[in-house]
């Protein structure tokens, strides 16, 4: 009955697990060949299941032929399984494949042979069967078949490195075991002594091939057999020692405990439970000792221990990379690490550090790599580790092929990201294992653990460089800086003072650091006293210094260093030596002064000479036409026109270099402009050019030389007539305007039919500058002098498409200001 039961569970198991197993990945070769495998299995157990449960010989021997062609297909999928796994890529050609089902399919239709046996009998307990030489042949080609796929995966195992090695393992080790039981059961008991009484359970012992199978197929994390039969081992031990332990204590006790009246179930549960206890207890500690015992190398934990010390206490990026390589090497023996590392300016990826554990390794500089390569990208958006297993199992067959390919060109097995806030800075890159074996569970967590340890310890690294350099950086900027620089504490002492302090102040750098302030010459110690009283900023505070028995322009700049919150940290101070500014500034005046006094030399000579040659021409004709009546007469009025001319002339001038007689009146802009407009109305009507005016705005007054005021004004309307062609207008408008210096005045006078270029409008307020053929240029400028005179600016904008503007401002009193009783306002 047991037998029986076997042989169903084993149907049934094997069934679902090949279904189980297909549907974890039905693109895959191998997941269709082991399902039409495990179903064959399946199909073997129910027949044999069928044999021994048949009542007459002629049922068993249906049942007998039948399994000889599900067996044949079952034994052509194994070797079909051989050739395809676990490369995942279908090596063996189509007619091989044919040869091997059409051998298989020939034995197979030996179950059809009519001596495939001579005679059955059934007895209460076994089966006698009298086989022929059919079966003789069909066993021959089970064991040989059987065989050749053993030594297929064998070859496949010394060949194969890390998980794909394992893998192998995991099926050889099913199918040794299975092989060896069915061949034991199934050929050689029935061939000698002519019985299949335990036949049944070759077929239920198949279930072990199925398990080796299906776990190196679908397990994703897999466990060297070695581990496997460690722990199996050391739960064995665990076990044995604690029951022998209790069960040899309980069997002392016993006596005591039943005189005590104790109940022994009660006893034999507390000491199950105790036994339980211990024998996890025991199995942590038996574990352990034999993971040190037989772990060969470096043990990982204790690697991961240092190296995350050693990291974390690295601020410098290079010897991050070294230390993170070499303990990744000293802990899985690796064929090379390289820790790869990203700027922040940069799309590469650059190889840091570097270990490779063969001399003769040709790629001894790995190369840069892009952030758009192919497995940098797979490993940013996956953001954990991807080995070359997982490649192959949950990639589509045309990505893991050419992942795998630049896997290969890298010699990569394992690549871990560095990420910081969800993004890449860095990757680390583990070749295969030396000795050929794969990864442990145990190894790829360390990797991934130091991976992200390296991305914590690396930003800290940047960020101190980035910190190291600017403070190397502000450093020497105030080593190179001309300014004198002092910063001080809130308590009013010296914490930097920069060498050129040296030279500005007079000053020892050294021994004015940690001293207070009164060290410092007074005006500046008061600058810094009162940023740090009251927290303003003060720019620009000129005055002298004594400095080695003479005195010395400086401008001093002193402004609060903010803390947290309303905290002050201290105050800064710039101080510029402006002995060369002072300098500068007297030859730039000088400079000045003489090209004006050019210009106006000059202009005057040229101004002047006109009109004397006029004079020196009537002059020279005097003595041969001094009886003409009419050349007397002309002689006269030119010599009038030239000397009046003259006489303007100079008293042009005198307006722009002598300052006026001091008037201050109440100006009433509006009634100036209405009399300029009025004066110059009759020179526009002759021109063709409306000129307006508005000022209906206007309820205050300027301050000034009202005459003065007036020249200006009529000065720049008359230009804009004159400049204005014909059919044209002229628009003066005033209006009352707030800045940032107060209330204004602001008189525009515009005309749209004139342009004066840019590179022309900074001249035209220069003296005896004009565009118009009569003019003397002084014009303009005495406008811009009397404007001044009054604290106001004029100013010009002018365009191609609107014409030319200019705009005079004034100070202003509005009426709406109240700056004196109402009666007092006129």
């Amino acid at each position: 009955m047991i037998k029986e039961t076997a042989l169903a569970v084993t149907a049934t198991a094997a069934v679902a697990l090949g279904i189980a197993v297909y549907q974890r990945n039905p693109d895959r070769v191998w997941n269709r060949l082991f399902a039409v495998h495990a179903a064959g299995g399946g199909v073997w157990a129910f027949l044999n299941y069928m044999i021994e449960t048949a009542e007459t010989p002629t049922e068993l021997g249906l049942w007998l032929r039948l399994t000889h062609p599900v067996v044949a297909m079952v034994i052509c999928t194994v070797v079909d399984f051989a050739w395809t796994f676990p490369e995942r890529i279908d090596y063996v050609d189509t007619h091989r494949r044919m040869l091997l089902y059409g051998i298989g399919l020939f034995f197979g239709m030996s179950g059809a042979a009519p001596n495939l046996y001579h005679s059955i009998s059934i007895t209460p307990h076994a089966v006698a069967v009298d086989y022929g030489w059919p079966f003789v042949a069909f066993g021959i080609f089970t064991v040989v078949a059987l065989g050749y796929a053993d030594v297929v995966l064998l070859r496949k195992a010394i060949r194969l490195e890390g998980v794909q090695r394992v893998q192998v393992v995991w099926v050889l080790i099913g199918l040794a075991g299975s092989h060896l039981i069915a061949s034991l059961v199934i050929i050689i008991i029935p061939l000698v002594w002519g019985t299949t009484a335990y036949s049944g359970w070759g077929a239920a012992g198949y279930i072990v091939t199925l398990l080796g199978m299906g776990y190196a197929i679908a397990k994703h994390r897999l466990m060297r057999p070695d581990m496997a039969l460690r722990r199996l081992a050391g739960a064995m031990a665990s076990a044995s020692i604690v029951l022998s332990v209790g069960i040899g204590l309980l069997q002392t006790l016993e006596p005591l405990l039943v005189a005590q009246g104790v109940p022994m179930p009660l006893a034999y549960i507390v000491v199950g439970l105790l036994m339980g206890m211990l024998i996890l207890i025991a199995h942590e500690q038996v574990s352990e000792w034999m993971r040190r015992m037989l772990t060969s190398g470096n043990d990982p934990a204790v690697v991961q221990a240092e190296a995350q010390s050693n990291i974390l206490r690295t601020l410098d990026a290079d010897q991050l990379g070294h230390s993170l390589a070499q303990a990744i090497h000293d802990a899985l023996e690796p064929s090379r690490v390289v820790v790869y590392t990203r700027s922040d300016d940069s799309n590469w990826l650059q190889p840091r550090a570097f270990i490779a554990a063969r001399d003769d390794d040709t790629r001894a500089s790995p190369p840069a790599l892009p952030l758009d390569h192919e497995l940098v990208r797979l490993v940013a958006d996956e953001a954990g580790l991807i080995t070359r297993d997982q490649v192959f199992r949950f990639q589509s067959l045309d990505e893991a092929r050419r992942l795998s390919a630049e896997m290969s060109e890298l010699d990569a097995q394992t690549l871990a990201p560095m990420m910081w806030e969800d993004e890449l800075i860095g990757l680390v890159l583990v070749g295969p294992k030396l000795s050929g074996d794969m990864y442990t569970d145990e190894h790829l967590r360390f990797v991934a653990d130091m991976a992200l340890q390296a991305s914590l310890a690396l930003r800290n690294a940047e960020l101190y460089a980035q910190t190291a350099a600017l403070k190397e950086f502000n450093e020497r900027i105030l080593r190179e800086m001309d300014n004198a620089v002092v910063v001080t504490n809130p308590s009013g002492r010296i914490v930097v003072c920069n060498r050129a302090a040296e030279r500005v102040l007079g000053i020892d750098a050294r021994q004015a650091r940690g001293a207070r302030i009164e060290v410092l010459p007074q005006g500046i110690a008061n600058c810094i006293r009162a940023s740090l009283g009251s927290g303003r900023i003060l720019s620009s505070q000129q005055f002298r210094i004594e400095r080695d028995g003479t005195t010395v322009p400086v401008a001093c700049s002193t402004s609060p260093l903010a803390g947290d919150g309303d905290a002050s940290q201290g105050a800064v101070a710039v101080i510029s030596d402006l002995t060369l500014i002072e300098q500068l500034d007297k030859e730039r005046q000088e400079a000045e002064r003489l090209s004006l006094i050019r210009l106006i030399s000059a202009g005057m000579a040229h101004e002047i000479r006109n009109p004397l040659v006029a004079i020196r021409t009537f002059a020279e004709l005097a003595p041969k036409r001094l009886d003409d009546p009419e050349f007397r007469s002309n002689f006269l009025t030119v010599a009038q026109q030239e000397i009046k001319r003259i006489d303007k002339l100079v008293g042009d001038l005198l307006t722009l270099s002598k300052p006026a007689d001091v008037v201050v009146e109440a100006i009433p802009i509006a009634d100036i402009c209405r009399q300029v407009v009025r004066s110059l109305s009759g020179v526009a009507e002759a021109k063709n050019v409306t000129i307006n005016l508005h000022t209906s705005s206007l309820s205050g007054h300027a301050e000034g030389d009202p005459s003065r005021l007036h020249q200006a004004i009529m000065n720049v309307v008359s230009n804009a007539i004159e400049a204005e062609p014909p059919r044209g207008r002229v628009e003066v408008t005033a209006t009352e305007a707030h800045t940032r210096d107060g209330d204004v005045v602001r008189i525009r006078v515009h005309n749209s039919g004139s342009y004066i270029p840019e590179e022309h409008i900074e001249e035209i307020f220069r003296p005896f500058v004009s565009r118009k053929p009569e003019g003397t240029g002084l014009g303009l400028a005495i406008c811009q002098t009397i404007i001044e005179e009054h604290q106001g600016q004029i100013s010009v904008h002018s365009t191609p498409e609107d014409g030319t503007e200019f705009v005079i401002e004034l100070p202003y009193e509005s009426a709406r200001t109240p700056t004196m009783p109402a009666g007092e306002r006129r």
